[in-house]
Parts: C-alpha cells; structure tokens; sequence
C-alpha cells in the first residue's frame, strides 16, 4: 500500500507492507536528514522474516523521497508532520504497536515526544548515540582520518589556514565544509559504518538500484536549524520520557560511538549493543534486529 498524506502546505507519501495482514505493524521513522524510506522498504521487500511478527509502515520526510517539495526545512517542521502521521493512522485505524527509529529519525521522534508525551507507543532507538554532539564530532573525525592517509598536504594546509572550535556547531559545520569540500575519499567513508561487509555490498546494490537519491541542501537546512536551537541540549535524557524505550546500537557504530555505549536496564529504559553490527543493526543482524523488537513489544 502506497497513499500521500495531504495537509494544507505540502504532501507527505507514506507506504505499509504487510503481506500477512497482522493485526499490528510499526512505524519506521527514516534517518538522514535528507534521505528516505525506499531503502529500508525494498530491504523488508527482500527479506521475508521482517514481516514475520508484524507489519511495517514508513514515510518519506517532507521534501525527501517521493515526498513533495516543500519552502521550509527545519528540524522543528519534521516533528510537526511526524505527529501529524501518527494522527493521520489513528483516524484510519492503522493499528501501529510501536515506532522504530534510526539514526537522525531517533532524534526526530525523542524530540516529538517531549513536545507530546501522551503518545502510548513503544520505542525503539536504533543508531543514536544519547550525546547530542557525538554525529558531527565523529563525521569530522572521518574526514581527519582519510586526509591525514590520503592527502596529507591538504590536510596540513586546511589545519594551518582554519581556526575552528569543535565543541560550538556552527565553527564545526565551517570546518566540516571545508574537509568535505576537499576529500577525495568520500566512497571509503562507509567502512566506518560497518561492520557486517555482506550486508554493506547488500544495501550497496538496493541503493543502486533506487531511482531516488539523497538531499544534501535538506540535509544542510536541517541540521543548520539544529544548530540554531538555543533550546537543544547536550544529550538525550530518556529518563524524560514516559514510554517504554528499547535502545539498540552497533558497537562498531563509529558515527555513533557505539564502541562505548554499554547496555543497560533501569526503569522504562533498556539499552543493547549488537557486537556484530555498525550504524545499521536491523540490516546487520536482521534475525537478532527482529527477534529483540519482537521480545520487547510482547513484555
């Protein structure tokens, strides 16, 4: 099933797979920002055991997939129409068990539900390290890292010629410019992503063979408005939010330092780590991804 969400300014295209007509399905809420869900729909197309337990259902990001253009991108936008989804499938009855987040969605929906901490959904954080800060400190470590092998000279004249502050975002996204602009290694970057080379080359071949593509001008507008937030705290305090959260990470997520994030259980809150996997468990080890979701939801 494929359907646009309408609302006054923009439309919004969401999807469903659910070949066994479960009663229950989940929301998968897309990273970037600037990407989209097709990925991880024709991965889910491809792998019959995620639809085992449940059903899924995703939407595009205002602007991203086949998500109409819209006049604004902003971080604070995205949380509006992500709410507004969730209201657009309770009045067609679409009986969603929990929301699954990856990566920059993770934040989308933490943020959505301190501005609305009703919704009784379980939560799943798949990819986000808690520390705000961590995603753009270790993408410019990447940069570092590949000019530091492979460009030497440049990467010695940017560092003599550049004076930044890597703890203020805005002097960072600066630098951060500057290396991207110059690296000329970009295509090795995902090995820092990885862990599970099988499932790389996997994700490889359906990004491939994917009419749609990424935005980088969203990308930027986004995380631009982020970084403009006078209200965004350094981390991400789970202890805020009423729901039942399961928080699971690669530890060889190097975007995310998932080699430092410990697992945990107190309250509403568990934390896992997936030692086989990098910034994409569900794809990395996709029968552990959906046996775990699947424990969680039926506790």
């Amino acid at each position: 099933m494929q359907q646009p969400l309408n609302s006054t300014q923009h439309t919004l295209h969401w999807w469903s797979i659910n070949p066994q007509q479960h009663k229950h399905s989940i929301l998968f809420v897309h990273g970037g920002p600037g990407s989209h869900s097709h990925y991880f729909k024709n991965w889910v197309n491809q792998c019959q055991y995620f639809t085992r337990h449940f059903g899924w259902i995703s939407y595009d990001q205002r602007g991203c997939g086949l998500s109409k253009p819209h006049d604004q991108y902003c971080h604070a936008s995205n949380i509006d129409d992500f709410l507004l989804m969730l209201e657009t499938f309770a009045r067609n009855d679409v009986s969603i068990s929990a929301i699954v987040a990856h990566s920059y969605g993770a934040k989308l929906v933490y943020d959505a539900l301190l501005k609305k901490p009703d919704i009784n959904k379980k939560i799943i954080f798949l990819g986000r390290s808690l520390r705000a800060d961590i995603p753009a400190k270790r993408n410019f470590m990447m940069d570092m890292i590949l000019m530091k092998l492979f460009q030497k000279e440049d990467y010695k004249s940017i560092m003599a010629s550049t004076e930044f502050d890597v703890n203020d975002p805005a002097s960072l996204w600066d630098i951060k410019q500057k290396f991207r602009a110059t690296l000329k290694n970009r295509d090795i970057r995902s090995l820092f992503y990885w862990s599970n080379f099988e499932a790389m080359e996997k994700f490889e071949t359906l990004k491939a063979q994917c009419t749609l593509s990424d935005s980088d001008d969203i990308f930027k507008a986004v995380v631009n408005s982020i970084h403009k937030d006078s209200t965004a705290t350094p981390y991400y305090d789970v202890s805020k939010l009423k729901q039942q959260v399961l928080h699971i990470m690669g530890s060889h997520d190097f975007l995310m330092a998932g080699d430092v994030f410990q697992p945990t259980h107190h309250d509403n809150y568990t934390a896992c780590v997936f030692s086989k996997s990098g910034h994409y468990p569900h794809f990395e080890e996709p029968t552990k991804f959906i046996e775990t979701v699947h424990d969680s939801i039926k506790s």
